[in-house]
């Protein structure tokens, strides 16, 4: 944790419910691992309909709603589709930057949350086999 800078505030403490799903005992000392799995699983579940599945017309654009294949193709909206007129250029200049910036973004998230997942996992795992071999 950082040492506050003379006038600033201290960063927040992190405090989770004692209900958290996969804590447990003594508020929070003691991790249930199979809770904290079926957490994760709950979790990749949950994202799988975030990237969707492939349609049997084969579309490249609807996967779903909110899927990164929709956001990908039907917010790929630009000058060329909006038409001459110059408010309406300006729109399709401004929903084309912010769909540049979204989608990947967006498809960026998912990544990272993937990873975070997988580094629980792995976390976990490792915990367990540092028990073991400690214990042996």
């Amino acid at each position: 944790m950082s040492v506050p800078k003379d006038n600033d505030s201290p960063p927040p403490k992190l405090e989770l419910a004692k209900d958290f799903p996969g804590l447990g005992g003594n508020g929070g000392q003691y991790a249930d691992h199979e809770g904290i799995r079926d957490v994760v699983s709950r979790l990749r579940k949950n994202l799988g309909s975030v990237h969707g599945n492939p349609q049997p017309s084969m579309s490249a654009t609807w996967s779903g709603p909110g899927t990164v294949g929709e956001v990908q193709g039907l917010g790929n909206v630009g000058p060329e589709a909006t038409g001459k007129w110059e408010v309406a250029n300006n729109f399709g200049a401004n929903f084309e930057s912010a769909y540049k910036v979204f989608g990947e973004s967006y498809s960026q998230l998912i990544d990272y949350v993937e990873k975070w997942a997988e580094a629980v996992e792995r976390a976990v795992s490792n915990y367990e086999k540092g028990q073991r071999d400690s214990s042996a």
